[in-house]
């Protein structure tokens, strides 16, 4: 059963891909962020951290930061839009599963 379940996850993500609909998805998601602030809010919340941190400047890695920050930006990404996405891969999901067994 977890055999199974894992194919049909791997051949829903192939054409999740294959399909474009991940490439489409993504584009609307960045769209969606930019024009509600998200964005701005995240890069704000990057300086922050980079002035507030304790280790010096020389060693600070993009890692140290998204680190730092990643908890935030993932729960501060609009309801809605996280909504509208969700409905969006839902859709792709019931269309492709008829298709996934043969």
């Amino acid at each position: 059963m977890a055999n199974e379940t894992t194919g049909i996850r791997e051949e829903l993500l192939r054409r999740f891909i294959e399909s474009g609909e991940r490439e489409r998805l993504q584009e609307i998601l960045r769209s969606k962020l930019h024009a509600s602030g998200w964005q701005d809010q995240v890069k704000y919340r990057c300086q922050q951290a980079i002035r507030d941190t304790r280790t010096p400047i020389e060693q600070l890695t993009v890692d140290d930061v998204a680190e730092e920050v990643t908890p935030f930006a993932r729960s501060s990404v609009p309801e809605d839009i996280k909504a509208e996405i969700l409905e969006d891969i839902r859709a792709f999901v019931y269309r492709a599963l008829p298709e996934a067994g043969s």
